[in-house]
Formats: structure tokens, sequence, C-alpha cells
């Protein structure tokens, strides 16, 4: 059992028999659990708390841990827990509803009033491999800065980024603050996205996204390739792996044509 599970935690009221409730209907020993963990998270937890262990409420609640796991397990089907394994089950972070539109990460986050933050994991000068010079409308092995960073929202990790940049365009940008780079590339260099193309996918999570982002193996993520433009200029080359758990794609749909 962590530590982290058992700190600061409060024994949830005993479990009694089930009663018929006005419409007939009598919750389940499981359903109560549940209900009892929402009421904890929606009152006493913030994302990111550990919630106790189901040996701590198998004896707080009086019932069985196959009922505490099947209760965890629906909180954790609808969002509201996470299991990170090793550790324990957390409250779950803030989940992003996004358009499909060309903005930054920051500004989207603080538009949905979640606190943005950006850890540059790494960043450096190397020789375009062929699919990254085809994307930058680049001779292959010319020379572009590779960023890959971190992006979080509220402390809760959502998406892995890694980008390239041509060189040409950017002299000297290791040098500049990453954290927020549509803004050093306006205010810089004097190149103000324009326009862009964005594909989305699916993926699972291998052993790199998952220790970086926090989620088990094989856990569903949306990948965003991306390609921006000034002008006719082609800037970057983008791909962000978002956390499916957090991060879900709304667009618009309008017909072209006659609907059969």
């Amino acid at each position: 059992m962590s530590d982290s599970e058992e700190r600061g935690a409060v024994a949830p009221p005993v479990i009694e028999e089930p009663h018929a409730d006005p419409t007939g209907r009598t919750p389940t020993k499981r359903a109560q659990v549940r209900r009892l963990l929402e009421d904890r998270i929606d009152n006493d937890l913030h994302p990111g708390d550990a919630i106790p262990s189901e040996r701590a409420l198998v004896a707080a609640l009086g019932v069985s841990r196959v009922t505490v796991r099947q209760a965890i397990a629906d909180l954790v089907d609808v969002g509201r827990l996470e299991r990170i394994h090793g550790k324990g089950t957390y409250v779950t972070g803030p989940r992003v509803d996004s358009q499909l539109h060309l903005t930054s990460f920051s500004r989207e986050m603080k538009a949905r009033g979640l606190l943005p933050e950006t850890k540059v994991l790494a960043a450096n000068q190397e020789s375009a491999v062929p699919e990254v010079a085809d994307r930058l409308r680049l001779p292959t092995g010319r020379t572009v800065i590779r960023v890959e960073r971190l992006r979080l929202a509220d402390g809760t990790p959502m998406a892995h980024e890694i980008g390239f940049y041509p060189a040409v365009l950017f002299p000297g940008l290791l040098e500049q603050r990453l954290d927020a780079l549509y803004d050093v590339f306006a205010n810089r260099y004097g190149l103000v996205v324009s326009s862009g193309s964005q594909t989305v996918l699916a993926e699972a999570a291998d052993a790199s996204h998952a220790r970086i982002l926090q989620i088990p193996r094989k856990a569903p993520l949306l990948v965003q390739e991306r390609v921006t433009r000034c002008g006719e200029t082609v800037m970057e080359f983008s791909t962000s792996w978002y956390r499916a758990d957090r991060y879900r794609l709304h667009m618009r749909i309008t017909p072209t044509g006659t609907l059969g």
C-alpha cells in the first residue's frame, strides 16, 4: 500500500444492508460504494489525489473486496478515477473538449479555464530524415530543429509533442524560451501562423508514451499530425500524442451536395 493512498484518508460511512429507494429499486452494495466514492471525489478530493486503497475501503465499509473493486472499476470506466500501475488509484484531472482549429495549446487550455504548463524534454539540431524533410518541403538531410515537449493542464499530463522546424527560418531558436513557440516565431522572427493542416489518428501507448504521460501501456491515444505555414512557407511539422481519457475532439459537419 503506498503512502499516497492513505495520506489524508477519511473513512466513509459503513455500508448498510440495501433498502429500496423511492422508485422501488434497491441499490446494490456496489452502487452504494460507488456513490460514496463519487461524493468523496466531488466534495473532499481534488484532481491527482489518491483514494484509499481497496484494503482500507473494505475495512471501512464492511463489504467484500470484489464489491469495492467493481465500484472503482465503474468510476474508472466513466473517467472519474484512473489507476496508475504500482502507485494506486487517483482522481482524474481535466478533460478537454477541443475543436479542430489552429491554435496553440496554451491558448486552448486558458480558453477552457485551465492552467497550461509546458516542460521542454529535449531540444537540438539534427538532419531531417525523409519524412520530416517531405513535410517541411526541404531536401533530405537539411538541418532542422527538433523540440520535444510535455503539455500539462492544471498539473495533469495531457500531451507529448515532438515538433520539427527549419533551422534556416529560426537561427538561434535553441537559445529562446521554447514553451510558447508560436509567440517566439511571431515576436522574434516575424513569422505568424496563417494556415495549416492536421490529421488525427488513434494509437495505443507504447512504453515511452506511457511513462511520459503517466498512463498504462496500450492506453488509447489521439495522435495529431500538424503542418503549419506562414503564407506559403512551411514552418512546422509536429506530432502530438494526446491522452484519449483527457481529450475529446469536436467538429462541425455541414453537408455538401445531396444527402442520400
